[in-house]
């Protein structure tokens, strides 16, 4: 009797076992097919735009032209201040893969690439992606708060693929349970468009495997989107840079355990500027599994000028730096030996080149920095250094320098504080953005830096890292203006 009662409990608990991997695949699959079945229409974008759509995603600047080369680029900028519980940042990376989607499905013979790069990337970021439905359009939770019309942005990642939108994805860190497992999960599902093919055919991984440590890290967060359908028609050719991962979030909408301020940027129209992040992107993809591999590589398209972009109105720069003549990064090395450089190159380094072009600028000029680690390493030493030279030369005009910081972590032995010398340092801020704006109004000169490049040395000499600078000379500077309000959210 003991050994027929061992086996039932022994066949019953497989039975269970096996019914609820069971209905785990179903769900799986169920959800699967729902949620690639809801694509949106693009009429549903254009409804946005009958509905000034930026009064449905909170903290979206207005959309600012610039018309030059044969160009008609287009600018917006994201933001998400302490407090708020709508991500617009991070939102706008589903929104992008849907609407290219809705692109794809519109014009089937178009192929529609999108590159994802990310350093931390979470499964509990559920975005509200339908715009038809306003209660949940534009948020981000920690879990599915509007059913059909709400997707973990991993998986907006298979649904694109499902409908045959190429995808390349790399990524360093998962924020919690594994991002590379939960979409691996989907490679072997036809695709919806075309059962023939497979998730597989249209989405390709890679998981960055260079280490835990800072000088490590494939630090970058950006997306490129060949093709999508606009609030007012086809939109070509995006770069879309944010200064914040994909980190998991609490149900009201706030990231978890960081509640900081947060920016992103969205530029159109532009393909050479598109070009050169889809070349860094191939970079990363290529040498996910060896990270001096990665630096070689990146050096060597520096060397040849073939991989930072450079134009009137619009710059990127990739890291890291060349290694002469400030590049050189010793790991297991203190960030203030004197082995180490201090990353002040002023052709690859955007920081470096504009409080060089202060120095030799008259008039009035500002500075506004907005950083979440401000690190006195040899790099924010030579900061600090340069921008007291110009506070204390003789030049005329105003010399306003302002800062937030969130990080130093060298400030037992060179505080932040210093910098009140030179202006006004607010530190410790809730911050996690990587902008810098330059104003000089004697030339009507002003410059945005935005990306994921903190101000210290491995930042710029070792990681992989992105800047892009937006430049405008009018009196009317609409870019600059927004990063300057994002600024003001917590100084």
């Amino acid at each position: 009797m003991k050994n027929l009662l061992m086996y039932s409990a022994v066949l019953l608990a497989f039975l269970v076992t096996g019914c609820k991997q069971n209905n785990e695949l179903i769900e799986n699959q169920n959800r699967a097919n729902k949620e690639a079945d809801l694509v949106i229409k693009p009429e549903q974008y254009q409804q946005l735009s009958s509905n000034n759509g930026n009064a449905v995603v909170e903290t979206v600047s207005g959309e600012t032209s610039f018309n030059y080369s044969g160009k008609s680029v287009k600018v917006k900028a994201y933001s998400r201040n302490v407090g708020d519980t709508k991500n617009s940042p991070i939102f706008e990376y589903a929104d992008l893969l849907n609407r290219a989607i809705t692109y794809k499905n519109a014009h089937p013979q178009t192929d529609v690439q999108v590159k994802f790069v990310m350093y931390k990337i979470g499964l509990n970021s559920y975005v509200g992606f339908n715009p038809s439905d306003v209660s949940s359009y534009g948020f981000v939770k920690g879990s599915d708060f509007a059913g059909a019309n709400s997707e973990q942005l991993a998986y907006s990642l298979v649904k694109a693929a499902l409908n045959q939108v190429k995808v390349d994805f790399v990524y360093h860190l998962d924020v919690s349970a594994s991002v590379s497992g939960f979409i691996n999960g989907y490679m072997e599902t036809p695709c919806t468009t075309n059962p023939a093919k497979k998730v597989k055919d249209f989405l390709r991984m890679r998981k960055v495997s260079w280490g835990t440590e800072s000088y490590q890290q494939m630090h970058a967060k950006y997306m490129t989107v060949s093709h999508y359908t606009g609030d007012a028609g086809d939109v070509l050719n995006t770069v879309y840079s944010t200064t914040g991962n994909v980190d998991d979030h609490g149900t009201t909408g706030i990231p978890t355990g960081k509640d900081w301020v947060q920016s992103g940027i969205l530029i159109t129209g532009h393909a050479e500027l598109m070009q050169s992040f889809n070349k860094y992107a191939d970079l990363v993809y290529n040498n996910y599994a060896n990270q001096a591999n990665f630096r070689t590589a990146v050096r060597s398209m520096h060397s040849a000028h073939s991989l930072n972009y450079d134009d009137q109105y619009f710059s990127s720069y990739f890291t890291p730096i060349p290694q002469s003549p400030a590049g050189n990064y010793v790991a297991g090395q203190p960030d203030s030996a004197s082995v180490q450089g201090n990353a002040w190159d002023t052709s690859y380094n955007p920081v470096a080149k504009y409080v060089s072009q202060m120095a030799s600028t008259s008039g009035n000029r500002y500075l506004k920095v907005n950083m979440y680690h401000l690190k006195m390493d040899n790099f924010g030493k030579k900061f600090y250094t340069e921008l007291q030279n110009i506070y204390q030369s003789s030049s005329s005009g105003t010399k306003e320098f302002k800062f937030l910081a969130h990080e130093n972590s060298y400030q037992d032995t060179r505080p932040l504080s210093v910098f009140n010398n030179i202006g006004t340092m607010r530190y410790i801020k809730p911050t996690h953005a990587k902008n810098l704006t330059f104003a000089f109004s004697g030339t009507s000169s002003y410059y945005t830096l935005t990306g994921s490049t903190n101000l210290k040395l491995d930042d710029n000499a070792s990681k992989a890292n992105t800047t892009i600078v937006v430049k405008e000379f009018t009196t009317d500077h609409p870019v600059y203006n927004a990063f300057k309000d994002i600024f003001e959210y917590q100084f």
